[in-house]
């Protein structure tokens, strides 16, 4: 049978791994890259700019980085991988790039690695927060769950609002800092989850 979207330790090891934040139907506002241990975090919202500034991050339009991603995964012959098909959705819906396959679905790979090689250990779920705990990959709990929104929102508020990012509040500063913080996690962790994955499945042959 055939291993859905499989990839070697190699090809998981050297993929760039993508997650987004941002609100339902509507463009993303961020996006995490993670390449060999290297995170960036670019944001694609300018009413995000000053608060992008803060953190020293790139300020781009969604067209301009997947540009560069796609352009950098056929040249360096790297898979893009995301969970879920959302990312490639979404870049097809507000950047009209069609990833096409050089896109890896991280989901499919860990259901299926769960199903092949751990079927009779239990998990709570299949989201990525569920895999992640099933490998023991840490996660802080002060992150919260399901935040993401929320605190986007009100950053975009806020710095609209005031105008200078030096003059948000504490609270909302740490509500830009989590953001990030939570998208790292989202990207390592299912970094570290499809390599977990590859490597066993690669050896059941």
């Amino acid at each position: 049978m055939k291993k859905i979207d499989f990839m070697t330790q190699n090809e998981a090891r050297r993929a760039i791994y993508i997650d987004f934040e941002g609100f339902m139907k509507k463009p993303p506002s961020l996006l995490g890259i993670l390449i060999e241990d290297r995170l960036e975090q670019v944001v694609l919202d300018e009413r995000l700019r000053l608060a992008s500034d803060a953190k020293g991050l790139r300020t781009l339009t969604l067209s301009t980085i997947v540009d560069e991603l796609l352009m950098r995964s056929r040249k360096e012959d790297r898979y893009i991988v995301a969970f879920t098909q959302h990312e490639k959705r979404v870049v097809q819906a507000y950047a009209e790039f069609d990833l096409g396959d050089r896109y890896r679905d991280a989901h499919k790979i860990a259901k299926w690695w769960k199903k092949l090689i751990r079927p009779t250990e239990s998990i709570e779920g299949y989201g990525l927060k569920d895999f992640l705990k099933f490998i023991g990959y840490p996660r802080q709990d002060y992150l919260g769950i399901q935040q993401s929104t929320s605190r986007l929102r009100y950053v975009i508020e806020m710095v609209s609002k005031k105008g200078d990012y030096k003059k948000l509040t504490s609270g909302a500063k740490a509500k830009w800092t989590k953001l990030l913080q939570h998208n790292k996690i989202d990207c390592t962790g299912m970094c570290a989850l499809t390599l977990r994955a590859a490597k066993e499945m690669e050896t059941a042959g």
